[in-house]
């Protein structure tokens, strides 16, 4: 899909807080699709990522063996190339009619635009080949709280009949998990376009934060309270730590 401006990607373990971020950076100008899910997540992008991740022998739930497989020169490769092939409109969530046609074209002039998925936290690295000057904007929560809403909601699947997913339901399998995440993410930290948003941060001061994410990703402010109005407060560290850069 040709772009003026390259993407957003917002990165960050499942149940860190990115669904949130996601929609608080739409509401400031951040169009992240159309055909979304519940948490801003383009449905084709989830079954592209999920796919690849099976033919080499992982699951968003078991990232190791892709991780594995991507440090490797060939394995990079292949997965550039998967992405390549799979790369279109539908991909990041557009559909074709009228409106998905003129999304895409605000995108072709310049518009900005990303998206959200979190298995893109292990699929950077490619996604980068790709998109060499994407902005990637990676969000963190504690862990613990993390990994807490992920077994939280693996029970809750579990109880209503779906198939366990690995061991998440483990407390600590899925703190381990979020930490993989984690460190993924901050391979990245010396990319110059790469930033570091602490989620607590985000709910402590929800105005302060959003107007720093929005200068990063070049977005607008007309919409600042009611962006900052969607962020839930919560167990916030800092009212005035700012987004981090570790270069």
């Amino acid at each position: 899909m040709y772009t003026r401006r390259p993407p957003v990607l917002i990165l960050g373990a499942h149940r860190s807080g990115t669904s949130a971020t996601a929609h608080a950076l739409q509401l400031l100008g951040l169009q992240i699709g159309q055909h979304l899910d519940s948490h801003f997540e383009p449905y084709s992008l989830q079954r592209v990522h999920e796919d690849y991740l099976r033919r080499v022998g992982a699951r968003w739930f078991e990232p190791r063996p892709f991780l594995e497989h991507i440090e490797t020169h060939h394995g990079l490769r292949d997965c550039v190339n998967y992405l390549r092939a799979q790369s279109s409109g539908k991909l990041f969530g557009y559909r074709n009619n009228a409106e998905g046609f003129w999304m895409r074209a605000r995108i072709r002039f310049g518009a900005a635009w990303g998206w959200k998925e979190p298995r893109t936290t292990l699929f950077a690295p490619a996604w980068l080949e790709i998109f060499p000057n994407a902005k990637l904007l990676h969000v963190v929560r504690d862990p613990r709280a993390a990994a807490e809403s992920i077994r939280a909601r693996e029970l809750k699947f579990q109880a209503a009949g779906d198939a366990p997913s690995g061991k998440i339901d483990n407390i600590d399998f899925a703190t381990d998990l979020v930490l993989t995440y984690i460190e993924a993410g901050e391979r990245l930290a010396r990319s110059p376009n790469y930033r570091r948003v602490h989620f607590e941060d985000l709910q402590a001061n929800p105005p302060y934060v959003l107007r720093e994410l929005a200068e990063f990703c070049d977005l607008s402010l007309d919409e600042l309270e009611a962006a900052a109005a969607t962020i839930r407060s919560g167990n916030a560290r800092s009212t005035t730590t700012k987004i981090d850069n570790p270069i």
